[in-house]
């Protein structure tokens, strides 16, 4: 048959195939959207209707993680049907000093990834919240394009075990899960010979994990859940953080070891039961909730008391709750013994803890021989530093040691004798910087420089006793002193108080 008696002809001029991706990602995020998902997977089944669609959630599985990981390959393809959609930066440097690079952040993207000598066909696209992964692979015997394709469910077990199988990560929970190594690596250097606490609660503090996880068989003996719960509580900077970072760390030590999954944020319940669903799946492991104050709230309290001691099993489950408030808590937390059991105070540290962190830095300096640090300096230290908290003392370390650093001169032998300083101390230069140091500390702390709490612990007015108040913040408040007298006080915003009327 001639050409000319063909009955059809197809002539192509733009070279489209058909609808394309883009054209309905393009026509979605520029009008309403109501369901970005299923109007790209109707598109994909519409361009490529030979294959099987499978749509993937960035936060459950990161295929691109995957393959910079080295376990797959992901080239990135761009064509004018199926165009890059990203914005282009400067990423600097997380430390001051060094160079930064250019980054990219991609929204609309197509790659070829292979994976076990498959192929497949990849989008990924970002809209809003939403980071989903269209994966495209070819049926296999018995399979449509309307089912699960089995290859690429092999793909999603395997980067699933894997997330969960490096052993050198700590879970951190901000909305969703995520692997960090960063934290891990913080946690390795944090260790007990770093944290000052009073010598019984570090003994109870080192030990209450190792007879947990040690303890299952008791547990079933006796008939009860194999779970516990903990409130680590107090003012700001005394110790609450270093010391889950040291018990993060002889957890890692035990064989096998335990994970560390830590909930910075979950405001919602979908991401309470989030957490729940990922630590049951992660046990014998521990759960720390960061201020739990935020976490647990009137409108999903109901639903965490469920997660905690619902019909769901909880065994092997070790939390750990941190506030710095604890009068502020529900009581279903704080006065619930079945579910957070014990309550570690981490006050305001003694004299003598104020001693052995002098001490710590001494030890830390010994090898800087441009510093003079006796032992002897170490109680003046910890004397004059009266209410200050860990974190004030290690500004104030870190202060001095700054001011050395830039060859300041930390003030005359005479200035400091008539501020009441010892002659013999004075003499030290490092003395001199610090002294100076705390009192500069003491005008950020307040006008009087005396921490409300403190004032209320020494002054023994407070009917409840302390350490039972925890300590105030800013703005006006009152109590009663153990006559029934009605106290009014206020404190400014670091807790220092002002004024006080009886």
């Amino acid at each position: 048959m001639s050409a000319s008696a063909e009955p059809f002809t197809i002539v192509s001029e733009s070279g489209h195939s058909g609808p394309q991706l883009f054209e309905k990602f393009h026509d979605s995020t520029s009008a309403k959207i109501a369901d970005i998902d299923v109007q790209l997977v109707t598109s994909l089944r519409a361009q490529y209707p030979d294959l099987i669609v499978t749509t993937i959630p960035t936060t459950n599985v990161n295929l691109l993680q995957f393959a910079a990981a080295g376990y797959a390959t992901a080239e990135l393809e761009v064509t004018e049907d199926d165009p890059i959609i990203r914005w282009r930066g400067f990423v600097p440097s997380v430390h001051r000093g060094r160079e930064g690079s250019l980054g990219e952040n991609r929204f609309f993207s197509k790659y070829r990834y292979t994976w076990n000598n498959e192929k497949f066909i990849m989008y990924c696209v970002i809209v809003g919240y939403n980071q989903l992964q269209y994966v495209l692979k070819e049926p296999r015997d018995g399979e449509s394009t309307l089912s699960n394709s089995v290859v690429t469910d092999a793909l999603i077990a395997t980067i699933g075990k894997w997330m969960v199988s490096d052993e050198d990560v700590i879970f951190v929970f901000d909305n969703f899960w995520t692997a960090s190594k960063e934290l891990w690596k913080q946690v390795q250097k944090a260790n007990w010979d770093d944290v000052i606490l009073d010598p019984s609660m570090k003994k109870a503090l080192t030990s209450v994990s190792g007879k947990f996880f040690d303890s299952e068989d008791v547990y079933k003996e006796y008939g009860v859940p194999w779970k516990r719960g903990l409130i680590f509580h107090g003012p700001v900077g005394n110790g609450k953080t270093i010391s889950i970072k040291a018990l993060m760390h002889t957890l890692y030590q035990r064989s096998p070891k335990i994970p560390s999954l830590y909930v910075k944020s979950a405001p919602y319940t979908y991401h309470i039961r989030a957490v729940f669903e990922f630590a049951r799946r992660m046990t014998p492991c521990l759960l720390i909730l960061e201020d739990i104050e935020t976490i647990v709230t009137p409108a999903n309290r109901s639903y965490f008391f469920n997660e905690v001691d619902g019909l769901e099993n909880n065994d092997g489950m070790l939390t750990i709750a941190t506030t710095n408030y604890l009068d502020r808590l529900d009581p279903g937390l704080s006065k619930r013994p079945s579910r957070f059991d014990r309550k570690y105070l981490f006050p305001l540290p003694s004299f003598e803890e104020r001693v052995l962190y002098c001490d710590y830095w001494r030890r830390k300096l010994q090898k800087k021989p441009s510093i003079e640090f006796p032992k002897v300096l170490c109680r003046p230290m910890a004397k004059i530093t009266d209410d200050f908290s860990f974190a004030y003392l290690q500004e104030a370390f870190v202060a001095t040691l700054l001011v050395l650093a830039r060859g300041e001169e930390p003030g005359s032998h005479e200035e400091y004798a008539e501020d009441g300083g010892d002659g013999d101390l004075e003499s030290y230069e490092l003395y001199r910087a610090f002294r100076a140091q705390v009192k500069l500390l003491r005008e950020d702390m307040g006008s009087s420089g005396v921490p409300m709490h403190a004032w209320c612990k020494a002054s023994n007015v407070c009917r409840v006793g302390w350490p039972a108040c925890g300590g105030f913040t800013g703005g006006a408040s009152s109590f009663r002193t153990t006559d029934g007298d009605a106290v009014h006080f206020k404190a400014n915003h670091t807790g220092a108080f002002e004024s006080w009327i009886i």
